[in-house]
Parts: C-alpha cells; sequence; structure tokens
C-alpha cells in the first residue's frame, strides 16, 4: 500500500502514527493512498519548524521569493495532468474541472509572485519640508490554514501562496479526506526551493489536530468551511487578538428577469447547480423566476438537467460526478428527504444512482414550488440540489435573495443595465454576477462574503489578499 508522508520542516514519514486509507468517492474499493493520522504533538512540532523557517524566508529579497513561486508555478504546469487525475480520484469532480483547479494554482503562483515585487510600501508627502514619510509592508510570522476538501488543490493555494510571497509561514491543515493532491501541491513548492520548515502540513481530525490548531499561538489563521464549524473557530480565537479570516458557506441564488435571457438562466443554473455536483461554496441553488415565466422555465429546466451525465469524472463525457464522502451523501440525501416533507415538488431526481452502487451518486434534484421559509430554501446542502421560486416584482426577487443568514454570491440575468446596477448594489452579498454563473472567480479579484458567509474583515485573492498577510510599517525619515 502506498503510505504518503507529509512536510514536516522537511518530507518525512512518520510510521510510529496510526495511517487511515483515502478512497476514491466514484469507487470506494479503490485506494488513493494511506495518510498518517497525526496527533496534537505533531501541529506543535509544525509549530516550531515554521517558527525556524520564518527566519530565512522572511529575510529574503521579494524578487528571491518571487523566484521560488514561479518555479513552482513551471513545476506544477509541467506535473498537471498527474495532478489533476490525482485530485479527481480523491475528491471526484470530473478531469476537466480538475484540470482547471491546476491551472487556476499556476495562475495564483505567477500572479503572487509578479504582485509581491511591486505592492511593498509608498512614500507618503510630509507636512514637513525636511522629513520623508514611507510605508513598507512586512509579513506577520506563522499562519495558521484550515481548508476544506471541495478544492482540495486552488483553495489551499489561495491562503497559502499570498502568505508565503510576502515572507510568512505556514502550517497547513487540509481536509482529512483530500490530502493527496495538496501534499503534491506543497512537493512542487520544496522541489521549487522553498527552504525547510516554511511550509508544514498536518493531517487529522478537527477533534484533535483542528483543536490544537485553534489553541495554538498562532499570528493568524485563516479557515474555510462550513457556518457552524467557523462559529466555533470564531469563539475560541475571540480572545487571542491574532487576525482571524473565516470564509464560510453559501445559499447562492440566480435571478432570471423578465428582460433577461431564459436560455441563457438555465444554462448558467445548470452549470453552478450541477457541475462540481453542487458542491462549491458559491454553487446556485435557488433560481428565483417571474410567475408568469414559471411553467415554461421549469419544463426547460428539466429537459437541460436530464441531458447531464452522470459518473465517474475520469470518464470522458461526464458532467457530474459523485459526492465527496460517505458522510455528504448522507446529508444530501437527508435534505432531499426534508424538502419533501416541507411540501416542495420534486421534478427531477431526489434519489441514488442504483448502477454505481460503489459511488456516492445522487442523481440532479430539482425542487419546485419552494417557499423562502422552507429549510431547503435557508440552508446550506452542498449538493446537486436546486430550489426553483417564484417572485411577482424585482423587489420581491431582492428580499428573497437577501433572506438568508448567507451572503456570498448573487446572479442576476437581464439586459437591462439599470435593472443590473441596482440590484449590484442592493444584493448583500460579497460577489454579485450579470449575465456569468455564480461559479467561477478569477484570482486576481478580491473575493469574499458578508453576513453569515465570512467575517468580512479581509478579502481572499486579488491584490486585497495581501492585506491580510502583512502588517504596514510607518517610517518617519527627518534630515
Amino acid at each position: 500500500m502506498n503510505r504518503v508522508g507529509v512536510f514536516l520542516g522537511k518530507y518525512v514519514i512518520p510510521e510510529e502514527r496510526e495511517y487511515y486509507q483515502v478512497r476514491n468517492p466514484a469507487d470506494t474499493s479503490e485506494v488513493v493512498g494511506e495518510f498518517p493520522l497525526m496527533m496534537r504533538e505533531d501541529v506543535k512540532r509544525a509549530m516550531e519548524e515554521a517558527e525556524k523557517g520564518f527566519q530565512s524566508w522572511s529575510n529574503m529579497l521579494p524578487v528571491q521569493r518571487a523566484n521560488v513561486l514561479y518555479r513552482a508555478a513551471n513545476l506544477i504546469e509541467s506535473r498537471a495532468s498527474q495532478m489533476a487525475e490525482l485530485l479527481t480520484r480523491e475528491e471526484g469532480k470530473t478531469l476537466q474541472d480538475s484540470m482547471f483547479e491546476v491551472t487556476r494554482t499556476v495562475n495564483l503562483l505567477r500572479f503572487y509572485a509578479g504582485l509581491i515585487t511591486s505592492k511593498t510600501g509608498k512614500v507618503i508627502p510630509s507636512q514637513d519640508p525636511r522629513t520623508t514619510l514611507l510605508t513598507f509592508r512586512e509579513p506577520l510570522g506563522v499562519v495558521g490554514v484550515i481548508t476544506p476538501w471541495n478544492f482540495p488543490l486552488s483553495l489551499p493555494a489561495w491562503k497559502i501562496v499570498p502568505a508565503l510571497a510576502t515572507g510568512n509561514s505556514v502550517v497547513w491543515k487540509p481536509a482529512s479526506i483530500t490530502p493527496a493532491v495538496g501534499t503534491e501541491f506543497v512537493k512542487a513548492l520544496y522541489d521549487a526551493g522553498l527552504p525547510e520548515g516554511v511550509l508544514n502540513t498536518v493531517l487529522g481530525p478537527g477533534s484533535t489536530v483542528g483543536d490544537e490548531m485553534t489553541s495554538s499561538k498562532f499570528d493568524a489563521l485563516t479557515f474555510t468551511g462550513s457556518l457552524e464549524v467557523g462559529r466555533e473557530v470564531a469563539r475560541k480565537m475571540g480572545g487571542k487578538f491574532v487576525r482571524l479570516q473565516l470564509e464560510l458557506g453559501g445559499k447562492n441564488a440566480t435571478i432570471l428577469s423578465r428582460k433577461g435571457k431564459l436560455s441563457l438562466a438555465i444554462e448558467h443554473v445548470v452549470r453552478a447547480a450541477f457541475g462540481l455536483t453542487g458542491q462549491a461554496c458559491t454553487a446556485t441553488s435557488r433560481f428565483l423566476v417571474p410567475r408568469e415565466l414559471h411553467d415554461e422555465v421549469v419544463t426547460k429546466l428539466v429537459e437541460r438537467t436530464k441531458r447531464l451525465t452522470v459518473g465517474n469524472g475520469l470518464t470522458k463525457g461526464v458532467d457530474v460526478g459523485p459526492l465527496a464522502s460517505r458522510e455528504q451523501y448522507e446529508k444530501v440525501l437527508s435534505y432531499i428527504k426534508v424538502g419533501k416533507e416541507e411540501g416542495a415538488k420534486l421534478v427531477l431526481g431526489g434519489e441514488p444512482i442504483k448502477e454505481h452502487e460503489r459511488g456516492y451518486f445522487v442523481q440532479p434534484t430539482i425542487f419546485d414550488q419552494v417557499t423562502p421559509e422552507m429549510r431547503i430554501a435557508r440552508e446550506e446542502i452542498f449538493g446537486p440540489v436546486l430550489s426553483v421560486m417564484t417572485y411577482e416584482g424585482m423587489d420581491q426577487a431582492i428580499e428573497i435573495v437577501n433572506g438568508t443568514e448567507y451572503g456570498l454570491v448573487a446572479e442576476i440575468v437581464t439586459d437591462d443595465i439599470t435593472e443590473a446596477v441596482e440590484f449590484s448594489r442592493n444584493a448583500k452579498v460579497g460577489v454579485v454576477k450579470v449575465n456569468k454563473p455564480t461559479t467561477g472567480l478569477e484570482p486576481w479579484v478580491p473575493y469574499g462574503g458578508v453576513k453569515g458567509s465570512g467575517n468580512d474583515v479581509y478579502k481572499e485573492m486579488g491584490e486585497e489578499a495581501l492585506d491580510f498577510f502583512t502588517r504596514y510599517k510607518a517610517v518617519y525619515v527627518g534630515y
């Protein structure tokens, strides 16, 4: 059996640790690899190694750090096919989506490599003619990173890469069910010349390793996960006076305006609701349509969704892969049951797929006649389940969009520029899409949610990501 080590200061295989198996969610008879089940003491060791690594890494010139990132980008690009296949085998998404994730990671490395050689500080005019005022960024120190399983490569990258670029060292806890491609990401960085101890990996459950992460004295902690766990992280970190970044869930909506293209809206919703098996924070889970267009929309929506092919993500032509784990599979099925019990009308799907009995496959599912108070309209399901809702006027549609505790992404499909601008201003979300699916983010654009979708202090990605990982120092030079 292939036992995979981790990077704690340097690459190690902790033989004395218990190992657990990661299995392919499309075919659970396939073992992707065995990984060490680590303990609290490993987090403490990782902290010690990161503190040592920080001393050398933070003192390197920005251009030297940039060169490491550029080399890592080239290495990952050369290994893209293997990494994409590994990602699909451990998480389940289609090979096309996995390759897109690898490409995004390459773009993130190159983007921040270029950015740190130019975004270091500024000169500010002084009221004193014999004084020069300067500011410059300096790294915080050791940063803790906790990431989920749904984007096991690009999501860690958009946290880890700007942290490293600005001179910090990192202790990273990936999700236990998707550590394989992340290990290859870390390996590429070390192969590119990252000094020992700068990036350290710890694997294990939230009850032990995760708890130790939130109990440790990091200089900053960035977390992406569920709202419930995010609240607990915020509670534990609240008295430590360290930076905390929380990116949590979403209950994203697409509005079809009376002035928008029906066919475009359906294509966007099908892609964003069922692509990635609905396992994205930015997935569309609510589709708001004008009441008078309802029947036509539902008919065409069902017809389009029926054309999707569900299967192993490694198979050519597959559109929707499995759910990533038994836990997620059972959660989605439980929400489908809730939808039926609440009185929503099931118009498509709603059942496991029997011919894929060794995988966690659920049919793309559409509920109609969903009302705002239903749980399936308010709670994050994180699977291929879509709720169709109707509205009378745009004010009511925006009220429905804003009517959950989440505030991540919302789309409007419209050809009216005034309507698009007004929606952009009134939607209580961090990202607005106009005639663009709710899924799909570009690395150079700031990202983050409001309300229950995040603590809304620091953004991820874009130039703005540097703000979380650095502090400004002001320097007064008199002469």
